[in-house]
């Protein structure tokens, strides 16, 4: 745990020493990764947000962006070919499509 001081939201007066007995206190690990570790992550990622409605465009723009740090090295070392095939694989298996992809036209047989 860090002994730094934290600043507190809010009026609530000076900053504090962190409570290193906090199991809230946010700390950041280094894992170490294989490839085969490395495909996990980005398959769970990408799962993730497929399940929550995100569209291709959406994902793709996330993954290009260094802010997301897990996502974008991901598509620096795999590249977007790899990741565009890892989204479509993703929503097949869990039969999401696109969303902002618009489903066809609708059947309109036997309306005359």
């Amino acid at each position: 745990m860090t002994r730094r001081a934290l600043p507190m939201l809010g009026a609530t007066g000076p900053a504090t020493e962190a409570d290193p007995e906090d199991p809230l206190e946010l700390v950041g690990v280094p894992v170490p990764v294989d490839e085969a570790t490395f495909d996990a992550m980005a398959g769970t990622f990408v799962e993730e947000f497929v399940r929550d409605g995100w569209t291709d465009r959406q994902l793709l723009a996330h993954f290009r962006s260094p802010y997301y740090a897990g996502l974008h090295i991901i598509w620096r070392r795999r590249g977007e070919p790899w990741v565009q095939a890892l989204i479509a694989e993703t929503r097949v298996r869990w039969r999401r499509s696109d969303p902002a992809v618009p489903e066809g036209p609708a059947v309109t047989e036997g309306r005359d």
